[in-house]
């Protein structure tokens, strides 16, 4: 896992950017690769790569980046982890290539040599990489299938940046630091902003599962290599629940062991639930010795505070156990650190345990971490699913009403409340989207909300659900609608939530953390699966259960599912509300969206009912922009 950035002028002419900028620049991001740093220019100056390197797999200075071919004319910066290079480089050997290192990254470079682009659809991991080919004037970028690895690009005239984290890229010549008003709707819509937007105008997120070829006066034409549909699987036509259940185990065990492999300790984050003690008990299959595990509580919160479990499991499994303990203090002086860290403002708190474990798990000495995301997605884990599977007869009856006589319905029967699925089934039917979209409830349920939304000239805010939708019909094999679930939440709060925040937390404290669950062949079963295995008779999650019985006691496998919750208004409550309303006021003068309408009506909602859920996350959704907008645009 490291840090990359770059430069590519489309004209061949000298890139604008002095030694001193660019070392600067690749300094924003030290934290994403502490061991080693590099920066390569091509020798007219009109290329510039730069990396930062966190040591996993072949830890001597054969793994220096830029990394270049034997004869200096394909050079390459990487991030990630490519779990199949060994089976890649014994293949590309055989072809005649001859190694200098141990390391995935150079599989990449004689990959291309050998393949071509074909190469990326060879990989199985989790990668971010630019790869200049001097011979043609080229420049390759490309992201993984599932967006692990992040990516983002901004243009200056004929001049493409790119970058691991959004910091390097502002601190290139060129680049004006703007707020983008329309991503900030989306982030009031949804608490995220998809791709291609970010927060800040011009900077744009590259998309996963896409590659691009960059020339001489040439555009960045994006091309998509994969979906979970891209390989149809052809089942058994007498396969029965047997077959799915040893299948999923199968590569959920082979998934495992892929991400177990690297040249420093490997451990993983534990609550106890589903699907961190299947990592654990899986990894206890592989390893020689006890597998390290982590977790996180909070001091006095027993409501939030997962540690009893994850003891249990940890005790079950022998492993080497380690604990935080986060009290109010921890949390009052992190909470605006993580501005920095994050780039932009998510509306999770989650982040703020992944932030302390992985604190830990550095401090241990254990810099590679498995975490369970995208379990819940792929296998239908939220109760919430079977809600909207439950209504999803009267959803297809109110479809078909006029959007006239729903909208009026959705204000009569609770526009200003977060509680309830059919005031938000009418309104989405009302602006023609699509049922389930996982948007949060928090700023939508305010009925000033409709001043961000409805304004003049604002963009389609359901953009990106309704393009998601129109490929999902393009591609898929079935009409069952767990399958629209769970290929929306992978891509949706899979990659735009989970991994962000697993990917700028970890690198923040410099530890990788690999996903198992998300291993592209595993997804690909998952999605493709009869989708009615995936839940049965109000079970969760049965699919994956049954694949685990015998390895994960049933005391884990059939627990009450609690997720990380993060007690913010107990603990910090007054100094949100503090930071909102004085940082909230400052963004709607300066740019417009943010209403005094919707200000008055927050705070009014906060001070009457302070602590309840749905006020925690109306309080972190705002309180994280007010502290990220005052970082990067007030200070």
């Amino acid at each position: 896992m490291c840090g990359i950035m770059g430069a590519f002028s489309t004209t061949r002419a000298p890139l604008p950017i002095t030694g001193e900028q660019a070392s600067a620049a690749l300094d924003t991001i030290r934290h994403r690769g502490p061991d080693d740093s590099g920066i390569w220019w091509s020798p007219d100056h009109s290329v510039l790569l730069g990396h930062r390197r966190l040591s996993i797999i072949d830890l001597s200075a054969a793994g220096h980046q830029p990394m270049t071919n034997e004869d200096g004319t394909i050079w390459i910066v990487f991030n990630g982890e490519i779990y199949n290079f060994a089976d890649l480089q014994s293949d590309l050997e055989d072809s005649g290539h001859r190694f200098r290192s141990r390391t995935d990254t150079e599989v990449i470079i004689h990959g291309y040599e050998e393949y071509g682009t074909d190469i990326i659809r060879r990989l199985r991991g989790m990668f971010a990489f630019a790869l200049y080919d001097s011979r043609n004037g080229q420049l390759l970028i490309a992201r993984d299938r599932l967006g692990v690895k992040p990516l983002y690009y901004a243009w200056s005239g004929d001049t493409l940046y790119f970058a691991s984290e959004i910091k390097p890229i502002l601190d290139l010549p060129g680049i004006e630091k703007k707020l983008d008003t329309d991503a900030l709707r989306e982030y009031m819509a949804f608490g995220k902003v998809y791709p291609p937007r970010t927060m800040f105008s011009g900077v744009s997120k590259f998309p996963a599962a896409h590659f691009a070829i960059l020339g001489e006066g040439g555009e960045l034409e994006r091309r998509q290599y994969w979906t979970p549909y891209r390989q149809y699987i052809e089942f058994p036509d007498d396969a029965g629940e047997p077959f799915y259940v040893r299948r999923t185990l199968q590569l959920l065990e082979n998934s495992v062991e892929l991400r177990m492999v690297s040249d420093v300790p490997v451990g993983v984050f534990l609550s106890g639930g589903v699907d961190s003690t299947a990592n654990v008990a899986l990894m206890s299959r592989v390893s020689g010795g006890p597998v390290r595990t982590f977790t996180a509580g909070f001091r006095g919160q027993h409501r939030y505070d997962e540690r009893a479990h994850a003891r249990a499991a940890a005790a079950h499994y022998r492993t080497l156990h380690e604990e935080v303990e986060i009290d109010r203090g921890d949390l009052v002086d992190a909470l605006p650190q993580l501005a920095y860290y994050l780039d932009e403002p998510v509306a999770d708190p989650t982040v703020v345990p992944i932030y302390f474990l992985s604190r830990l798990a550095r401090r241990s000495g254990t810099p590679v971490i498995l975490n369970g995301d995208g379990a819940d997605e792929l296998f239908c884990g939220y109760r919430k699913y079977l809600s909207y599977l439950r209504v999803l007869p009267l959803w297809r009856f109110i479809d078909r009403i006029p959007p006239s006589a729903t909208r009026g319905l959705a204000r009569i029967l609770g526009r200003g409340s977060s509680d309830g699925v059919l005031p938000d089934l009418l309104e989405r039917s009302a602006l023609n989207v699509e049922m389930y979209i996982g948007s949060t409830s928090a700023v939508k349920s305010l009925s000033a909300f409709a001043s961000i939304r409805d304004i003049p000239g604002a963009p389609d805010l359901y953009g990106a659900v309704t393009e998601a939708r129109a490929e999902f019909a393009r591609e898929r094999r079935g009409d069952n609608y767990v399958e629209w679930l769970s290929y929306w939440g992978t891509r949706s709060e899979v990659e735009n939530v989970f991994l962000y925040r697993a990917d700028r937390m970890g690198m923040a404290n410099s530890i990788e953390i690999r996903v198992p669950f998300l291993d592209h062949a595993l997804v690909e079963f998952a999605m493709q699966m009869p989708q009615a295995l995936k839940h049965r008779d109000g079970e969760t999650k049965y699919i994956l259960k049954k694949a685990l019985e015998g390895i994960v006691p049933e005391e884990f496998l059939y627990r009450k599912k609690q997720g990380f919750c993060v007690p913010l208004r107990e603990w910090a409550g007054t100094m949100m509300d503090e930071k909102i309303f004085s940082i909230l006021p400052v963004i709607g003068r300066e740019w417009g969206v943010i209403t005094g309408e919707l200000i008055a009506e927050a705070k009014s909602r906060l001070a009457s009912d302070p602590a309840s859920d749905s006020n925690g996350s109306l309080s972190w959704m705002l309180y994280n922009l007010a502290v990220w907008y005052e970082r990067w645009f007030m200070e």
